[in-house]
């Protein structure tokens, strides 16, 4: 009954450890926008299920990028607007 107290006030369950936590914050930003692998998704949806912080953390992300989506409107720039900056940003790198 402790542990379970004990994982309820930390968030995290016995079976999370802080290395899973560290590698899920990485992946969070890629997952939200569904640019990982099947592998990094499947420990990724492994790892929420067991660890209420990092689950927290990922539905939060979900939202933010939702709020701000939902008010970003996309304008339609001139082509030679465009390739100047990306060529400003190959200059850079």
């Amino acid at each position: 009954m402790e542990s379970k107290f004990k994982e309820a006030v930390s968030g995290k369950s016995e079976r999370c450890n802080d290395t899973d936590c560290e590698k899920v914050a990485d992946l969070l930003n890629a997952v939200v926008d569904g640019e990982v692998t099947a592998e990094e998704q499947e420990f990724f949806n492994a790892h929420i299920e067991d660890c209420i912080s990092c689950f927290e953390s990922h539905d939060k992300q979900k939202l933010l990028k939702g709020l701000v989506s939902g008010h970003l409107k996309r304008i339609i720039v001139p082509e030679s607007l465009a390739l100047s900056i990306k060529a400003k940003i190959q200059e850079t790198v």
